[in-house]
């Protein structure tokens, strides 16, 4: 947060006193930190009772927009390696290593090799045996494909990156609507909250906010798409819609350069950062050995 705040315009809360070690006059680590105005998107309009937590239709265009002006602030902020921000004792900003992987990387492939190696999926066989009961896969098969998958971007490792040397962009790893705060009466963004995960890493990991999450055509059932290959579903085709709305507001908002909205654009990269945030977070069931094939077949294409 100290990082951010005097390297952009990006709107955190001011720190004013932290201590991370418990040995101090209060024998807990803490943090101090300035009040941000406004409330949070997902409870702005009462929307978490009212709505489900859905950012209201009325408001989401100029919510969007605010959010997409904040994400490029967001991923301009750059560092040298994948890591976390830490400060050594000259008081400089660099990364450290990342929690349960290691690092910092010089590489993006170093860190998918390193992600591959140390990943643990959330469920154990048993529990995906008792999930996939009724599923459209047999167990057996789903947790081969779940078995195989740090293997299969372990081996792809070296080819997952378009910008495999840095500067990294910083990600802030829970950036959805419950972490945003706003202007009730406007809806513009008036701060990011809840830090806690943020860190520098490859361009293939940077997302949709979570509020325009859509998995992979490929991770899905085929039966959920027409002919023509839209969503049979209605939410899903708005959310296709919006995304590529969100994608044009993330374009007028760039001034560095354009890779933000390129990462956003490529179906290539959101199908890895979903895969990424999909198995290492929520521990989701489903088709990653087909999202992998057509990640080959991708990179067949580019060669």
């Amino acid at each position: 947060m100290q990082f951010i705040k005097e390297h952009s315009k990006l709107l955190v809360p001011r720190v004013f006193a932290n201590e991370v070690d418990e040995n101090n006059p209060v024998s807990a680590a803490f943090m101090l930190i300035e009040l941000l105005p406004g409330i949070v998107a997902m409870d702005a309009f009462s929307s978490r009772k009212a709505h489900r937590g859905v950012i209201p239709r009325e408001h989401r265009q100029n919510f969007y927009r605010s959010v997409a002006k904040s994400h490029v602030q967001l991923t301009s902020l750059r560092l040298p390696k994948i890591g976390t921000i830490v400060k050594n004792y000259k008081g400089e900003y660099e990364c450290g290593p990342l929690p349960g992987i290691g690092g910092p990387f010089d590489t993006a492939t170093a860190f998918f090799e390193a992600w591959a190696d140390s990943v643990k999926f959330k469920w154990d066989k048993e529990t995906i045996t008792r999930m996939m009961q009724r599923g459209p896969i047999p167990a057996e098969r789903m947790i081969a494909i779940i078995d195989n998958f740090p293997s299969q971007i372990k081996a792809m490792a070296s080819k997952l990156s378009l910008f495999n040397e840095g500067p990294f962009p910083l990600d802030h790893d829970d950036f959805l609507h419950s972490n945003i705060m706003v202007d009730e009466n406007s809806f513009d963004v008036t701060g990011v909250i809840d830090w806690e995960g943020a860190c520098t890493v490859p361009w293939e990991l940077i997302a949709f906010p979570d509020f325009l999450a859509a998995m992979p055509v490929s991770f899905d059932l085929p039966q959920n798409y027409g002919q023509n290959g839209q969503p049979l579903d209605e939410e899903v085709r708005e959310t296709w819609r919006e995304r590529g709305e969100y994608i044009e507001m993330v374009k007028s908002a760039e001034l560095q350069d354009s890779l933000l909205s390129a990462c956003l654009s490529s179906k290539r990269s959101q199908a890895i950062s979903y895969l990424y945030g999909a198995y290492t977070n929520v521990g989701k069931l489903g088709t990653y050995d087909r999202v992998i094939e057509e990640l080959e077949r991708m990179q067949e294409m580019e060669e």
